[in-house]
């Protein structure tokens, strides 16, 4: 997720300070084929509710930089809880509470987006555009053995703003897989074949 394009959604109007300059995880969604998608599935199996107790010290350092809260007034335990509670309760079937952030967090840096993007000049600007093709083929050619990413984009006085670079998992998140068509309420997948894409800080 980038950052300052999703404070330009949530919370417009406001002097956000210290946003990170990087991609951010928004979150680890539990998904299938079809719909609806699986949520709150703790409501089902309260077994499955959020455990601030194993949130030890040293896993909220490692989350801290990489899946901040970017709302104002949530904490980063907040956003947290919200995405377990929300989205992987879902998947404590398969991975435990911890597992699940930890998964989170080693195929974000297993991905280094910024830095595929930089490798090929791709670096966030105000002004600057890129094409929907560059950024994907940056990222596809070397790290997601050819499967198309999914780009996220939110027009902003007259321009396209990147919101977010979606890949997909297989269940075991081992494998990347061709993402379900989405059909997710509010969101605007970057179809523009124009150079017109801007990743902004």
């Amino acid at each position: 997720m980038r950052p300052t394009t999703f404070t330009r959604i949530h919370a417009s109007g406001m002097m956000m300070t210290n946003l990170p300059q990087h991609f951010t995880i928004h979150g680890l969604w539990p998904t299938n084929f079809s719909l609806p998608w699986p949520a709150n599935c703790a409501n089902n199996q309260p077994k499955y509710h959020f455990d601030k107790s194993l949130m030890t010290a040293t896993l909220q350092g490692h989350l801290a930089p990489d899946w901040p809260s970017l709302l104002p007034g949530q904490s980063n335990m907040e956003f947290w809880t919200a995405q377990w509670e929300k989205h992987g309760s879902c998947s404590a079937e398969r991975f435990a509470q911890s597992e699940y952030f930890e998964k989170a967090l080693f195929h974000r840096h297993n991905l280094d987006i910024d830095g595929e993007l930089k490798k090929v000049g791709i670096i966030p600007d105000r002004i600057k555009t890129y094409s929907r093709s560059a950024i994907v083929n940056a990222i596809k050619k070397t790290k997601t053995l050819q499967v198309e990413p999914e780009l996220v984009c939110f027009p902003d006085n007259g321009n396209v703003l990147l919101w977010e670079i979606r890949v997909c998992f297989d269940a075991d998140l081992v494998g990347i897989i061709q993402c379900p068509i989405n059909k997710s309420k509010g969101v605007n997948l970057c179809k523009t074949k124009s150079n017109s894409i801007i990743i902004p800080v």
